[in-house]
């Protein structure tokens, strides 16, 4: 399943666990394991070569020495207060008429390849960068009639949207510009063209294991982002809500060497984001010196997992 289903399984997980029960009047039904609702293969499969190419097996002579994985980066946690959030979401949304306002995953999205840009012109070592995104195709994929069976659905209907662009361009468009490129790239892979043709790429490579190749490591730098701050995710299981709530990287993709950042809603639902990276060294220290400050170190305080001082009373 993907980030969609491991959310709604946490999100039932924890209302059986409180209340006994699961309440399946709400959205629409009961979780559906119906592959009905998503395209089916054609019985001529058709696809680009891009497609291909954007997919590489999951094997070691395919990927980068593990020697080479371990050393190249340090992992961050941050959070991203809402009041930040807001501010960088106007930063990044355009002022003219009729210009669309950017959403809280564009304007981090342009924030982080704004950053990543400043970093490899810095190193001299490419012109280029790119940004990747997981994308969740249940809205996309819909039709009239059909909402509630696509929006239970517990399968994977992600796909990878990537785009890369000189680093110079990157540094010299103001925010609002790279937040369009972002959505861009994101609206070329949310079509029902391009999932019917991933699925019937799946169809004839289903019995092996690939890999997004942008997140190989090979080629320009890529920094590719997952986004949990849309999907509803409960995790009171009759204690309160969990202090910290992370997807994990699945074993045996030590090998990979892009640049991987995962956002997730805070639980309790106050508005702000962790973020857990694992990036480059000299990103990383981008981000922690930014100023003004977007990214900021988890704490125990902000966790509220620090106990109170007695002598406080005193």
């Amino acid at each position: 399943m993907d980030g969609y289903g491991l959310c709604m399984l946490a999100s039932m997980w924890s209302e059986l666990a409180r209340s006994g029960r699961i309440d399946t009047t709400r959205g629409g039904g009961a979780p559906s394991f119906d592959r009905s609702v998503l395209p089916r293969p054609r019985a001529a499969p058709s696809y680009s070569p891009s497609l291909s190419e954007a997919f590489t097996p999951f094997e070691g002579k395919h990927l980068v020495n593990s020697l080479t994985a371990e050393s190249y980066c340090v992992t961050r946690l941050y959070y991203v207060e809402e009041r930040d959030i807001a501010m960088l979401r106007a930063r990044a949304s355009g002022e003219g008429v009729g210009e669309l306002r950017a959403t809280r995953l564009e304007a981090m999205s342009a924030y982080l390849w704004k950053a990543l840009a400043a970093v490899v012109a810095a190193s001299g070592s490419d012109e280029t960068c790119r940004m990747g995104w997981w994308v969740d195709g249940r809205r996309r994929l819909s039709v009239p009639g059909n909402e509630a069976a696509m929006r239970n659905y517990v399968g994977n209907v992600g796909t990878f949207a990537l785009a890369e662009a000189a680093v110079e361009e990157i540094r010299r468009r103001p925010l609002p510009e790279v937040a369009s490129m972002v959505r861009e790239a994101i609206a070329a892979r949310a079509t029902e063209e391009h999932f019917q043709e991933l699925m019937d790429w799946v169809e004839e490579h289903k019995g092996g294991r690939f890999v997004e190749t942008a997140t190989v490591g090979l080629g320009s730098p890529a920094l590719a982002v997952t986004s949990f701050a849309s999907f509803r995710l409960q995790t009171d299981f009759g204690f309160g809500h969990a202090a910290l709530a992370m997807p994990m990287m699945l074993a045996g993709t030590g090998r990979l060497c892009a640049g991987f950042v995962k956002i997730v809603p805070r639980p309790g639902g106050d508005g702000s984001w962790v973020v857990s990276m694992v990036v480059w060294p000299r990103l990383a220290a981008a981000l922690d010196s930014d100023e003004p400050r977007i990214l900021r170190p988890v704490t125990a305080e902000y966790l509220g997992l620090k106990a109170e001082n007695p002598c406080s009373r005193l």
